[in-house]
Formats: C-alpha cells, sequence, structure tokens
C-alpha cells in the first residue's frame, strides 16, 4: 500500500512515465523536472491495468461531449468534475476518460498537488510548464503572472484539449487553468463538490463504491492466478469486507500476492485489522486532513454519526443527533458532504457514510470526542425516534391501545410531518434499521422506559412487514426493560411487551417460548388490570397463540373471555374483531353452526360500525362457512342416498375429500 505508482485507489500520481510521440518520454515528479520539448503530444500517466466497472459514467461523459459538439456553444470548455472520497477511484476515471478522448484531443495530465507551496497552488510555474508544453518558448522566469495568463489564453483560443486537473481543492484555483474553447475538454477530480464552477459545468459525476461483483473482478485481477487452488467464490468475503472501496481492494490484493498460500480466514481478519482499527496509510492522512478543516459543529456530527444506527440519514435526524437545531446541522452535513466524508444517498433528501469512513469517524471519535458526547448524542436520537415513531403509530391509528407516554416536542429537531396514514407507514419502514436498532441503544444507555416505549410503536411496522427475527430481538428487549423498569406503567407495558414477543415467537416456530408468554401475560393483566382493555387483549393474544398451535377448542374459550371484557367496558370494535376471530376458530374447529351465528353477529356489527375492513373479512369468513356446511349437507344427503349426484349441483366434488377426513377439531357442537 505505497502512495506512488498507478492505484486502483486513485491516490496521488507522484513519478509518473509519460509516452509522448514515438522515441520520446518524459519524465515528471516532485523533484525539477526534465525539460519537455516544445509541441509534444499527450502526457498522460499509463491507464491502470485494473480499473473496473466505470462504464456508466464513461458513457455518459462521452454523450454528453457528443451532444455538446452538435450544440451552439459558448466560448468555455465542456468541464466534467468528478468528486468523492479519498480513494474512491477518482484518479483512475479521469485518467480512463483522457485516455478514451486522445485520438480526438491533444491530453494531458497534471497532479496540482505537485504544484502545491504551502497548501496553496502556485499557478506561475504551472503556467509556464502548460505553455512549454504547447509550444511556448517565451515567457520567461521574469514574465508577469498576467502575462503568461494573457498567452495561455491566446494559446487554447480554440485548441482541441482534453486536460486532466487532479486532487483539485476549490473552483478558484482552476479558474485560471480552463482553455478559451468551445472544443477542449477539462476533467476535473476532487474530493469536494466544486460549485463555483457550477455555470461552466456540462456535468457533474459523484463516484459511489463498486458493486460487490465487480470488487471480487478487482481482487482477481489483482491477484492475477496466485491462488490457483482455490474458487472464485473464495474471494467473496474479501470483496465483502472492501465494500466496493477501490483502496481497499487494492490493499486486499497486495494481501493476496504477498501471501498467497495463506488462509482466506487469515486474510480477512488481517484486512479487518487494517481497515477498521488502524485504517489505511494511503488515505488516513487525507481523511484527517479532511476532518481537521471541518467547522466545530461538522467535526461533532462526524464523530457521533457511527452512533447512528441506521442505512442513512435525514437532516431532522441529524439535528437530533447534534442537539443544536436545524440550521447548525443543514450547515454541518453541507460541510462533510463537501469535504468528501459524507454522501448523498440514493434515497432522496438522506446522506449516508461509507462503510471504512465509518471506522474513521470512530477514530476520531476515540481521539477527539468524550464519552459524554457521545452518550449525550445517542440519548437524543433515541428521544427524537421515539416521539416519531409515536407520532407515525398515532397518524396510522388514533384508536390504538398504547401504555406508554407520548414524548413532548424538542426543542432541538423538528417533527417529520405526517400527513397521512401512508406516509407514516413509509416512514416507518424507511426508518426501520434506526428504530430497531436503537433499541438496544437505549437499552445501553439505561434508558428502560425509552426502550421498552419504543417497541409499542414498531408492533405496526411488524404487522405490516412480519421482519420476525428483529422484532423478536427488540421485543425480547423491550420485554426486559420494562420488567427493569418497575414503575407502574411499566407493569402495563410489560404485559404488552409480552404479548408483542410471543406473536414474532410464534411465528419463528419457537412454540415453547410463546406459550410461556403468553401465559405470564394472561396472569399479570389478571393481577395489574382486571377487567381492562389490556386484560382483554392478553387474552386475544393467548387465543391467537392457542390458534396457531391448532388447539381451536382452548382458542375459542379465550376469545369469548375478552370479547366478555369488552363489552363489559363498552367497547365495540372490541367486541366486533373478538367475534370474528371466535367465528373463524369455531369454523376451523369444524363447529360450523357455532360459526356461522358468531359471523353474522359479527357481520351486523362490523355494518353498523361502518368497518369496512372487517365488513369484508367478516363477509369472506361467513361464505367460507356458508360453502362448508353446503358441502356437509351435500355429503349428508349422499351417504343417506337422498340425491343422485347428478342433481341440483349439491353433490360430492370428485376432487375433493370426503367431510371425515376435511374435518378439523371436534363436531358441530
Amino acid at each position: 500500500m505505497t502512495d506512488g505508482g498507478n492505484s486502483v485507489s486513485g491516490g496521488r500520481q507522484q513519478n509518473v512515465i509519460q509516452a509522448g510521440t514515438i522515441g520520446e518520454v518524459h519524465f515528471h515528479g516532485d523533484t525539477a523536472a526534465v525539460p519537455t520539448p516544445s509541441g509534444t503530444g499527450h502526457q498522460l500517466p499509463v491507464e491502470n491495468p485494473v480499473f473496473e466497472n466505470r462504464d456508466a459514467q464513461t458513457e455518459q461523459v462521452l454523450r454528453e461531449l457528443r451532444e455538446r459538439a452538435e450544440a451552439v456553444r459558448p466560448e468555455h470548455p465542456s468541464v466534467v468534475t468528478v468528486s468523492g472520497i479519498s480513494g474512491i477511484g477518482k484518479t483512475a476515471l479521469v485518467v480512463h476518460l483522457a485516455h478514451k478522448l486522445k485520438d480526438r484531443f491533444r491530453a494531458m495530465y497534471l497532479d496540482l498537488d505537485e504544484w502545491r507551496t504551502a497548501g496553496s497552488l502556485d499557478l506561475e510555474p504551472l503556467l509556464r510548464h502548460l505553455l512549454h508544453w504547447l509550444g511556448v518558448r517565451d515567457g520567461g522566469p521574469s514574465a508577469e503572472y498576467r502575462h503568461l495568463v494573457g498567452q495561455y489564453k491566446e494559446k487554447t483560443q480554440g485548441a482541441r484539449l482534453a486536460l486532466v486537473l487532479d486532487h483539485a481543492w476549490s473552483a478558484d484555483e482552476i479558474r485560471s487553468l480552463l482553455p478559451v474553447s468551445a472544443d477542449a475538454v477539462v476533467l476535473v477530480a476532487s474530493q469536494e463538490r466544486l460549485s463555483g464552477l457550477a455555470s461552466q459545468v456540462a456535468l457533474e459525476l459523484a463516484l459511489e463504491p463498486l458493486s460487490q461483483e465487480h470488487g471480487e473482478a478487482v481482487l482477481r485481477k489483482l491477484s492475477d492466478g496466485r491462488r490457483s487452488g482455490e474458487s472464485a467464490q473464495s474471494l467473496v468475503p474479501l470483496a465483502r469486507l472492501c465494500a466496493g472501496f477501490p483502496v481497499a481492494l487494492h490493499a486486499a490484493g497486495e494481501l493476496l500476492v504477498t501471501y498467497p498460500t495463506r488462509r482466506m480466514e487469515r486474510l480477512v481478519a488481517d484486512l479487518t485489522k487494517d481497515l477498521y482499527e488502524k485504517g489505511l496509510t494511503v488515505v488516513e492522512a487525507v481523511w484527517n486532513a479532511s476532518y481537521g478543516s471541518l467547522a466545530a459543529p461538522a467535526a461533532r456530527l462526524y464523530r457521533l454519526l457511527p452512533y447512528h444506527p441506521g442505512y442513512d440519514i435525514t437532516l431532522e435526524a441529524a439535528a437530533a443527533l447534534l442537539g443544536t437545531g436545524l440550521d447548525d446541522a443543514e450547515d454541518a452535513l453541507d460541510g462533510l458532504v463537501n469535504a468528501g466524508l459524507l454522501a448523498m444517498s440514493p434515497r432522496p433528501g438522506r446522506r449516508r457514510m461509507h462503510s471504512l469512513l465509518h471506522a474513521h469517524a470512530l477514530r476520531c471519535a476515540a481521539r477527539h470526542g468524550d464519552a459524554a458526547e457521545t452518550e449525550d448524542g445517542a440519548r437524543r436520537l433515541v428521544v427524537w425516534y421515539r416521539r416519531q415513531a409515536e407520532r407515525a403509530d398515532q397518524a396510522i391509528d388514533k384508536t390504538r391501545m398504547r401504555e406508554a407516554d407520548t414524548v413532548a416536542g424538542l426543542p432541538y429537531a423538528p417533527d417529520v410531518p405526517f400527513a397521512d396514514a401512508v406516509r407514516a407507514r413509509a416512514w416507518l419502514d424507511a426508518e426501520r434499521m434506526a428504530l430497531y436498532g436503537l433499541v438496544p441503544v437505549a437499552r445501553d444507555l439505561d434508558e428502560d422506559t425509552h426502550a421498552w416505549s419504543l417497541c409499542e410503536p414498531l408492533w405496526k411496522h411488524y404487522e405490516d412487514h412480519r421482519n420476525h427475527e428483529a422484532a423478536v430481538r427488540a421485543f425480547e428487549i423491550g420485554r426486559d426493560c420494562a420488567q427493569r423498569d418497575g414503575s407502574p406503567r411499566a407493569a402495563k407495558g410489560l404485559i404488552r411487551m409480552r404479548c408483542q414477543l410471543a406473536q414474532a415467537l410464534w411465528n419463528t416456530g419457537r412454540a415453547a417460548d410463546a406459550d410461556a408468554e403468553t401465559r405470564q401475560a394472561v396472569l399479570s393483566a389478571e393481577s395489574v388490570v382486571p377487567g381492562e382493555k389490556l386484560h382483554a387483549s392478553a387474552l386475544e393474544f393467548r387465543g391467537k397463540y392457542l390458534d396457531w398451535r391448532g388447539q381451536r377448542d382452548e382458542a375459542a374459550a379465550y376469545f369469548q373471555r375478552s370479547r366478555d371484557i369488552h363489552r363489559e367496558i363498552g367497547n365495540n370494535y372490541g367486541v366486533l374483531l373478538q367475534s370474528f376471530l371466535l367465528g373463524r376458530t369455531l369454523r376451523a374447529a369444524g363447529r360450523l353452526s357455532e360459526a356461522e351465528g358468531e359471523l353474522k353477529a359479527a357481520r351486523g356489527l362490523a355494518d353498523k360500525l361502518n368497518r369496512v375492513r372487517m365488513k369484508g373479512r367478516t363477509a369472506a369468513e361467513l361464505a367460507r362457512t356458508h360453502r362448508e356446511l353446503a358441502d356437509r349437507a351435500g355429503h349428508h344427503l349422499v351417504r343417506g342416498r337422498a340425491h343422485p349426484r347428478a342433481g341440483a349441483g349439491i353433490g360430492v366434488r370428485p376432487d375433493r375429500p370426503s367431510w371425515r377426513t376435511r374435518r378439523s377439531g371436534g363436531g358441530d357442537r
């Protein structure tokens, strides 16, 4: 992992052999350069031999240049900017593009870092170098800067040039280097987006990591068959660890070449230590410099971002993490994006951090932050997400039973607007990783109330998406935290947590655990909230569990008990729901006449309450019951030979088993 040479990482091109016309070789390095003869051709680094999968960006640039060539153009070049974090492959792409263009343009590569003095670009010697390449023999050391600028403008007028400006820091430092020609192309690689060039930029490209497939392809090229005894699949864990980051893939390739017989498990462990504990030498200094240039709020947000458990982050969530208001958060996010330490997410309005920068941010937090800063940020994030999840839950169903107190508005971060249930559901789904991930965060902060309270609104998302394993992990923590909380409110919350957990458990096949949770939920409800709505809910969950187990007669008894409580407290919708569940369970048990009566009553109550969804559900279940009653009647008639099979269509269908084999449960009692 060195800084020099042609690297898939896109790092500095220091000592580069550049081929011009045949018979001439030009050397360009940090020391005094060998004079370049006037009128020479291309001066480009050798193209990276393991360049991989930037086809979409290449085609985008070539298409833009084709369309621009056919249009009326102002007298300035086509400027293409390529931005992204250090090590993502910007240099490799602009060099690749220059090689694509060199048949039609005279191409020159400049690493601007080599022309800096004390961090500032020294334009005078750089312009002299460019003029010499363009064949200008005068303009010696005594020439004034403005004279050099005038000569450069004159010499580039209408010229077909492809100029590569690598490691640009700002728009200001490259304006004087732009050719005065509509037939020229300038390819600019920079870590930050050069907003000051917006009026002249024809195309902006923000590089993303390579895909898993192309990461594996890079490793195959780098290893060059040195591990011939292994299958292509052996590179998968190494490529996955690199997460599509070219500089990491290059480091992995060096390990493959250096240790061709070493076990892959050990190589992965070694690279993990390099990537996430120490960082990569080739980019660590660059990232540290970028971090050091940040304003204080942006630096603090960078240190806190690894503690956000989501895939990406919104402005409002960043404000919660930072804790100083929306404006500061917006400035901090912009600062991180401009510094190349944060990228725009594929999901609109969100930003995300690459996994290797995530590790770098943790190292910055260890060096420059403190435990109090981290805990305060994480606590603010938990409370803000809990409030938004509760608001989303309310937008979906205002009548749903909830045991946690609602979090009040927060001064440091605004609420997410939920215009309707559709948007609320979409937000819950978009933030599911953060929501489920913050439950253990709340537990680790000893925020037991927040932990179990956050699980309550997660129930709606679980019902919609059935992400069983994530729900089990979260709801187990919610149960334990409610039990540890010990407050009267938490005692009710514990019953809710047991019920929610039980359903997630039986949906993953953990019957014994679900049995224990529903039993305990009913026992606790009988002690804590006898005869209340929560008691009825616990009975309902116990009934659902028994129905899932196929113990329909026992399940029906629990639904009846739950309905009795709802009647007693005057909750008509609860009566409707339990009547429906009871009727459905009785039908599954084969008690069809009883099922018909319950479902008819449920259908009538659904009409009375104008519950559209329950109208449909009860009607469908009633139709199934009537069909089975008709089938049963037909079977009885056929068995008694009171009706021929060719009669009025009530006979046994030859493709259906007899009623004796189809019955599940007891008789029609």
